[in-house]
Protein backbone atom coordinates (compact mmCIF):
# COMPACT_ATOMS: atom_id res chain seq x y z
CA UNK A 1 0.00 0.00 0.00
CA UNK A 2 1.37 3.30 -0.68
CA UNK A 3 0.48 5.97 1.93
CA UNK A 4 1.22 9.70 1.70
CA UNK A 5 0.66 12.14 4.41
CA UNK A 6 1.19 15.62 2.87
CA UNK A 7 4.21 15.56 0.95
CA UNK A 8 5.46 12.58 2.47
CA UNK A 9 5.21 9.39 1.16
CA UNK A 10 5.78 5.25 2.32
CA UNK A 11 4.83 2.12 1.04
CA UNK A 12 4.04 -0.85 3.18
CA UNK A 13 4.09 -4.09 2.71
CA UNK A 14 3.73 -6.03 5.45
CA UNK A 15 0.62 -7.58 6.56
CA UNK A 16 -0.77 -5.06 8.42
CA UNK A 17 -4.44 -3.93 9.52
CA UNK A 18 -5.71 -0.76 8.93
CA UNK A 19 -5.57 0.26 12.78
CA UNK A 20 -1.91 0.54 12.50
CA UNK A 21 -1.76 2.63 9.36
CA UNK A 22 -3.67 5.00 10.76
CA UNK A 23 -1.84 5.21 14.01
CA UNK A 24 1.15 5.70 12.57
CA UNK A 25 -0.25 8.47 9.90
CA UNK A 26 -1.44 9.84 13.19
CA UNK A 27 1.83 9.94 14.86
CA UNK A 28 3.55 11.49 12.29
CA UNK A 29 1.43 13.94 11.85
CA UNK A 30 1.44 14.77 15.80
CA UNK A 31 5.03 14.94 15.50
CA UNK A 32 4.93 17.45 13.37
CA UNK A 33 2.19 19.42 15.24
CA UNK A 34 -0.45 18.65 12.95
CA UNK A 35 -3.84 16.82 13.27
CA UNK A 36 -5.05 14.67 10.26
CA UNK A 37 -8.02 16.03 8.80
CA UNK A 38 -8.84 14.48 5.61
CA UNK A 39 -8.60 10.52 4.48
CA UNK A 40 -8.65 8.87 1.02
CA UNK A 41 -8.57 5.41 0.81
CA UNK A 42 -7.80 4.36 -3.17
CA UNK A 43 -10.81 6.65 -4.24
CA UNK A 44 -13.26 6.67 -1.39
CA UNK A 45 -13.35 9.61 0.96
CA UNK A 46 -12.92 8.14 4.98
CA UNK A 47 -14.63 10.03 7.47
CA UNK A 48 -14.43 9.31 11.46
CA UNK A 49 -18.20 7.08 10.89
CA UNK A 50 -15.79 4.85 8.60
CA UNK A 51 -13.61 3.87 11.82
CA UNK A 52 -15.57 1.00 13.04
CA UNK A 53 -13.49 -2.08 14.75
CA UNK A 54 -14.37 -3.95 11.26
CA UNK A 55 -12.71 -1.33 9.22
CA UNK A 56 -9.52 -0.98 11.34
CA UNK A 57 -9.04 -4.68 11.66
CA UNK A 58 -9.35 -5.33 7.80
CA UNK A 59 -5.54 -5.69 5.85
CA UNK A 60 -3.75 -2.93 4.18
CA UNK A 61 -3.43 -5.77 1.33
CA UNK A 62 -6.86 -4.89 0.40
CA UNK A 63 -6.07 -1.14 -0.42
CA UNK A 64 -3.65 0.42 -3.15
CA UNK A 65 -3.38 3.54 -1.27
CA UNK A 66 -3.95 5.80 1.39
CA UNK A 67 -3.92 9.81 1.10
CA UNK A 68 -4.11 12.00 4.06
CA UNK A 69 -4.05 15.71 4.50
CA UNK A 70 -2.73 17.45 8.05
CA UNK A 71 -3.35 20.87 9.41
CA UNK A 72 -1.23 22.75 11.75
CA UNK A 73 -2.99 22.28 15.45
CA UNK A 74 -2.52 26.42 15.97
CA UNK A 75 -4.57 26.81 12.70
CA UNK A 76 -7.30 24.51 13.80
CA UNK A 77 -7.96 25.81 16.98
CA UNK A 78 -7.68 29.59 15.50
CA UNK A 79 -10.34 28.37 13.00
CA UNK A 80 -12.37 27.08 16.16
CA UNK A 81 -12.31 30.15 17.83
CA UNK A 82 -15.62 31.28 16.80
CA UNK A 83 -17.24 28.07 17.72
CA UNK A 84 -15.58 28.11 20.98
CA UNK A 85 -16.67 31.58 21.65
CA UNK A 86 -20.34 31.01 20.97
CA UNK A 87 -20.25 27.14 22.87
CA UNK A 88 -19.12 29.38 26.08
CA UNK A 89 -21.79 31.73 25.33
CA UNK A 90 -24.17 28.64 25.37
CA UNK A 91 -22.38 27.34 28.37
CA UNK A 92 -23.17 30.39 30.26
CA UNK A 93 -25.97 31.13 29.48
CA UNK A 94 -27.19 27.20 30.61
CA UNK A 95 -25.08 27.60 33.45
CA UNK A 96 -27.26 30.80 34.28
CA UNK A 97 -30.70 29.09 34.13
CA UNK A 98 -29.48 26.31 36.75
CA UNK A 99 -28.97 28.63 39.27
CA UNK A 100 -32.45 29.34 40.76
CA UNK A 101 -33.55 26.22 40.48
CA UNK A 102 -30.44 25.08 42.00
CA UNK A 103 -30.96 27.57 45.19
CA UNK A 104 -34.29 27.43 45.26
CA UNK A 105 -35.12 23.24 44.36
CA UNK A 106 -36.09 21.13 42.94
CA UNK A 107 -33.06 20.38 40.19
CA UNK A 108 -32.34 16.66 39.50
CA UNK A 109 -28.69 16.33 39.60
CA UNK A 110 -28.78 14.73 36.54
CA UNK A 111 -29.33 18.20 34.63
CA UNK A 112 -26.54 19.67 36.89
CA UNK A 113 -24.29 16.58 36.15
CA UNK A 114 -25.13 17.07 31.78
CA UNK A 115 -23.98 20.58 32.34
CA UNK A 116 -20.64 19.53 33.75
CA UNK A 117 -20.14 17.46 31.38
CA UNK A 118 -20.36 20.08 28.73
CA UNK A 119 -17.99 22.14 30.84
CA UNK A 120 -15.56 19.55 30.82
CA UNK A 121 -15.35 18.99 27.25
CA UNK A 122 -15.20 23.17 26.75
CA UNK A 123 -12.22 22.78 29.06
CA UNK A 124 -10.12 19.91 27.22
CA UNK A 125 -10.39 21.85 24.27
CA UNK A 126 -9.14 25.19 26.12
CA UNK A 127 -6.62 23.47 27.73
CA UNK A 128 -4.98 22.19 24.66
CA UNK A 129 -5.39 25.10 22.33
CA UNK A 130 -3.76 27.08 25.54
CA UNK A 131 -1.16 24.79 25.20
CA UNK A 132 -0.47 24.69 21.36
CA UNK A 133 -0.79 28.41 21.11
CA UNK A 134 0.44 30.55 24.31
CA UNK A 135 1.89 29.00 27.91
CA UNK A 136 -0.11 30.06 31.04
CA UNK A 137 -3.59 30.56 30.01
CA UNK A 138 -6.38 28.22 29.48
CA UNK A 139 -8.25 25.42 31.87
CA UNK A 140 -5.56 26.29 34.39
CA UNK A 141 -7.41 29.65 35.67
CA UNK A 142 -10.58 27.69 36.11
CA UNK A 143 -9.24 24.30 37.45
CA UNK A 144 -9.76 25.24 41.00
CA UNK A 145 -13.04 26.54 41.05
CA UNK A 146 -14.29 23.14 38.96
CA UNK A 147 -12.42 21.22 42.06
CA UNK A 148 -14.59 23.01 44.31
CA UNK A 149 -17.78 22.46 42.21
CA UNK A 150 -17.49 18.75 42.12
CA UNK A 151 -16.93 18.59 45.70
CA UNK A 152 -19.85 20.79 46.38
CA UNK A 153 -21.77 18.08 43.82
CA UNK A 154 -20.52 14.92 45.61
CA UNK A 155 -21.58 16.56 48.89
CA UNK A 156 -25.03 17.46 47.10
CA UNK A 157 -24.59 21.36 48.55
CA UNK A 158 -26.31 23.21 45.69
CA UNK A 159 -26.53 26.44 47.72
CA UNK A 160 -22.62 26.21 47.34
CA UNK A 161 -22.72 25.20 44.07
CA UNK A 162 -25.19 27.80 43.07
CA UNK A 163 -22.36 30.57 44.68
CA UNK A 164 -19.39 28.39 42.80
CA UNK A 165 -21.72 28.88 39.48
CA UNK A 166 -22.47 32.08 39.76
CA UNK A 167 -19.43 34.03 41.16
CA UNK A 168 -16.70 31.53 40.23
CA UNK A 169 -17.20 29.26 36.96
CA UNK A 170 -19.40 31.50 34.75
CA UNK A 171 -17.67 35.15 34.75
CA UNK A 172 -14.49 33.23 34.34
CA UNK A 173 -15.63 31.24 31.46
CA UNK A 174 -15.66 35.14 30.01
CA UNK A 175 -12.35 35.79 30.14
CA UNK A 176 -11.38 32.12 28.52
CA UNK A 177 -11.10 33.90 24.86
Amino acid sequence: MQITLDQDHWEVDAPLTMEHVLTEVSERAHARARIVTKLQLDHRPITDRDLDPAFLAESVVCFRQLTAVSQPMPELIRAAEGSMKKYAETLRTDGAALLSPLRFGPLPLSVLDSWLGQLADYLEFVDGASATIQAGTGASTLAPWVQQLLEARVARDQIGLADLLEYEILPRLDAQW
